[in-house]
C-alpha cells in the first residue's frame, strides 16, 4: 500500500516555491490542447458548422465592407461625365450673368454647375411681371453656345420678393423652356392683391 502511494507521488510534476534568487518552478502541463480535441470529437457536427457560419459572416462583412468603401471612392455622377472636360462653361456662364444683369428688372442672380446640370437662380423686383420673368430667363439661353446647349440640362428659379418663385427647365433633346403650370396661378393671385392695394 505505501509503495503504491510513493509510486504515485513519483508521477506527480513536483511543486516548488520560487526562490529568491527569481528562478521559476516546473508548470504543471496545460491539458486545453487536449479539451479543445476532445471537445471536437464529440461535437464534430457543431464545430463544422460554426466553422461554416464563421466564414459566410465573415465573407458577407468583408463584401459590404468592400462595396460600401468602392461607392465612396467613384464618381457619384458614374461614366455620365467623361466627356465633360471638352465641355467648359466658364465663357457661357459669364455671358449668361451679362444678359441676366442687363435686365432691367435685375437685383442678384447665381450660375452653378453641378455634374451636367446648370442651376439658374435670378433675383427680380417684386413689380416684375410673369411674362417677364420668363423672358428673363428665355434670353439667358443666348449666353450658351448650341453644344453646350445640347450637352447640359438647364434649371431655372426665377425670384420675386413676396411672390412665389417661376421655376423652368431647358433638357438637351428640347430647344425651348418648359414652366411650371402652378405659377400662372400665383400670377392671377398676383395681380388681385394688386387690385386690392388700389
Amino acid at each position: 500500500m505505501a509503495n503504491e502511494k510513493s509510486k504515485k507521488l513519483l508521477k506527480k510534476p513536483l511543486k516548488f516555491k520560487k526562490k529568491e534568487t527569481g528562478e521559476e518552478t516546473p508548470v504543471k502541463k496545460d491539458k486545453f490542447g487536449k479539451r479543445i480535441s476532445r471537445f471536437y470529437r464529440n461535437n464534430r457536427i457543431y464545430c463544422i458548422l460554426m466553422l461554416i457560419s464563421l466564414a459566410c459572416i465573415l465573407t458577407v462583412v468583408t463584401a459590404l465592407i468592400l462595396y460600401f468603401i468602392g461607392q465612396t471612392r467613384t464618381n457619384p455622377y458614374g461614366n455620365r461625365l467623361a466627356d465633360i472636360e471638352s465641355h467648359v462653361v466658364t465663357e457661357d456662364t459669364k455671358k449668361a450673368e451679362e444678359i441676366i444683369q442687363g435686365f432691367e428688372n435685375y437685383v442678384k442672380e447665381t450660375i452653378r454647375v453641378r455634374g451636367k446640370v446648370i442651376y439658374i437662380d435670378i433675383y427680380v423686383k417684386p413689380e416684375t411681371s410673369l411674362e417677364e420673368m420668363k423672358n428673363c430667363g428665355v434670353k439667358v439661353l443666348e449666353g450658351f453656345s448650341q453644344e453646350n446647349l445640347s450637352y447640359y440640362d438647364l434649371q431655372f428659379g426665377i425670384h420675386r420678393e413676396g411672390y412665389k418663385a417661376l421655376y423652368g427647365s431647358k433638357s438637351t433633346s428640347n430647344s425651348t423652356v418648359t414652366w411650371a403650370k402652378y405659377n400662372l396661378d400665383v400670377e392671377k393671385l398676383d395681380s388681385e392683391k394688386d387690385d386690392t392695394n388700389e
